[in-house]
């Protein structure tokens, strides 16, 4: 991928849009001066243009593929039609086909640049062009190939030809106009493109046996479409047969057929790289909310404080309280690790957690901490993220004075189809500021999970956190 940054690459690629569009202007020109028939050179240059931008753009292989077969298509569709009415608007029709040819140029080079330089969907991977450029070049003289073969069987040097049977546009309307040959092309692409979509999954002896069959398959579809339009099927219109003719709707089918996979492939590649970037994503929040979730708990205040309660209670002689706090501190870290990869755990679950971790911290604040919990039995069916209600609690008292002198009082009640955790406000003042990064975790938690967003709301009195239920 060349080094350039973003702007200049862009502006760079503009240039390079508008020269190509310039040298399409100047061979469209040239031709209809010596009367030259100017379609092959046309579609090298555009074959050309799309792969210097998408090379520039460190595109991925097939991508390129695709986009110079549908620019060559769009070029030549859209230029045996514009130029009609620019011929009536200028009054050449040397011009105007030139002019037409200088427009597409631009709007297909632009449209390429815009695609492949946006979307990290189609990016190569690093360095993979210096061993693909042989690809390259094959896929430029396939397409190239074909397109000369099409110009072949439907090539006419009448400009001015309106009822001419062995036009593009007219083959192509033919099997467009069967709705049977439309769903063959349609939906037979749709499958087999999905197919292709697997090959990656196959084992390498198998690979060889899937292209035949795949090929097997394209070309029933191109005969059996160009099969039901010519004879019309199921009207059966057409009782006579024409080889050339039938080999014009196989070349039109063909065309179709190539344009039609190459959508549904360039799809379902969308989707899929969308799917493995949601699924990425959500195991990178996962991970973090995991990390936020063990930094709250392994961490040496943490420690500190309940081995110090621990020391406390042995010391006093309070075998019955250290037995207890014991058994609720091995029961927390053995509910963490119970539910450490479980998307969601239920609502009953998670407050029995939250009382053992209640329990510990009124050990420590004896008469600064007062909880109320108020959450009916018909919701404890429902499910919520592991740990959240906890770390909610955890927050309050980390940020927050907790003392006898001012206690303080955390409401936990479920609302609807939310769980609302709301305390009174008492900000530390010598405590480390609060970043949020564990309610941001939480919240991207929730997003990728239920698809449902936390609310946080804060007051002068009152810090309120909802958590949804689902």
């Amino acid at each position: 991928m060349l080094n350039i940054a973003p702007n200049r690459l862009i502006a760079s690629n503009i240039f390079v849009v508008l020269l190509f569009a310039m040298l399409h202007f100047a061979v469209a020109m040239l031709s209809r001066m010596f009367d030259y028939y100017d379609d092959i050179p046309l579609t090298i240059l555009t074959i050309t243009m799309v792969i210097v931008v998408s090379m520039r753009n460190n595109t991925r292989i097939e991508i390129m593929a695709i986009l110079a077969l549908a620019a060559t298509l769009f070029g030549f569709l859209l230029g045996s039609w514009l130029w009609k009415p620019l011929s009536n608007l200028i009054g050449s029709v040397g011009l105007a086909s030139a002019v037409s040819t200088f427009l597409i140029t631009v709007v297909s080079g632009e449209l390429v640049n815009r695609i492949t330089l946006h979307s990290k969907r189609f990016k190569a991977a690093a360095g993979s062009w210096q061993t693909s450029s042989r690809n390259v070049v094959v896929v430029a003289l396939s397409i190239l190939a074909l397109r000369m073969a099409y110009i072949v069987l439907f090539r006419t040097d009448d400009y001015n030809a309106t009822d001419n049977n062995a036009t593009l546009m007219h083959n192509i309307v033919t099997i467009l106009s069967n709705t049977w040959a439309v769903l063959i092309v349609v939906v037979g692409n749709i499958i087999l493109s999905m197919r292709m979509r697997r090959r990656a999954d196959l084992p390498h002896r198998l690979q060889y046996r899937f292209r035949v069959i795949f090929l097997f398959w394209s070309i029933t579809l191109i005969l059996a479409a160009a099969f039901v339009a010519y004879f019309n099927i199921p009207h059966l219109n057409s009782a006579s047969y024409d080889n050339i003719e039938f080999l014009r709707l196989v070349s039109a089918s063909l065309l179709l057929n190539l344009l039609v996979i190459s959508v549904c492939y360039i799809l379902l590649t969308l989707r899929s790289s969308k799917q493995e970037l949601r699924i990425e994503r959500e195991q990178k929040h996962r991970a973090e909310y995991q990390y936020d979730r063990l930094k709250q708990q392994i961490n040496p205040h943490f420690l500190f404080n309940s081995l110090g309660i621990l020391d406390y209670l042995v010391q006093e002689h309070e075998t019955e309280r250290a037995s207890a706090f014991i058994r609720k501190l091995a029961n927390i870290y053995r509910y963490m690790l119970n539910n450490d990869q479980k998307p969601l755990v239920k609502l009953s679950e998670e407050v029995d957690f939250a009382k053992m971790y209640i329990d510990l911290l009124q050990v420590r604040f004896v008469d600064g901490l007062i909880i109320n919990i108020s959450i009916d039995e018909g919701q404890m069916s429902r499910y919520v993220i592991p740990c959240s209600l906890q770390l909610l609690v955890e927050n309050a008292t980390k940020h927050n004075i907790v003392s006898a002198d001012m206690p303080l009082t955390i409401d936990i009640r479920a609302e609807g189809d939310c769980l609302v955790v709301r305390n009174n406000l008492q900000l530390r003042r010598h405590g480390q500021p609060s970043t949020r990064v564990g309610l941001a975790n939480i919240g991207r938690q929730y997003v990728d999970v239920t698809h449902r967003s936390i609310d946080v709301q804060q007051t002068e009195d009152e810090f309120i956190v909802k958590l949804p239920i689902v």
